[in-house]
């Protein structure tokens, strides 16, 4: 098995629910790679919080496409973590970073599942009164 399998099959999962909120554009950096943040708006115990998501590559393709303020989703994923240089002043630091694997929105709204490898499903079952 190879690493990135390894680290696919990784225990280190997430679940979070929430509206979408907040949708910026669509960013295109030097190398031609897309990412889109949109924040996702949770109630925890009439607490408001805002989480920035950003997605990138074949997710950015689909649904990049049909994000909407308001949807109702959840997004799935594996954490890794690693450490990366950051440059502060002059200087380089070593900080820790999160890598999210295997990234998947389930728009409760429309009834759709949205993969990181561009797959678009139809959710046959809406969850969303769990």
């Amino acid at each position: 098995m190879n690493e990135e399998n390894k680290k696919r099959n990784s225990k280190n999962t997430f679940e979070l629910e929430g509206n979408v909120a907040n949708i910026y554009d669509i960013y295109t950096s030097k190398t031609g790679k897309k990412s889109l943040r949109f924040d996702l708006g949770q109630n925890n115990n009439d607490n408001s919080q805002f989480v920035p998501i950003i997605i990138k590559g074949n997710l950015v393709n689909t649904y990049g496409q049909d994000i909407k303020k308001g949807q109702w989703i959840t997004i799935k994923g594996r954490i890794d973590t690693y450490t990366k240089e950051v440059e502060r002043n002059e200087k380089t630091y070593n900080e820790k970073a999160i890598e999210i694997l295997g990234f998947e929105i389930t728009d409760r709204t429309n009834n759709k599942i949205y993969s990181s490898n561009g797959d678009i499903k139809s959710n046959s079952k809406n969850e969303r009164g769990k």
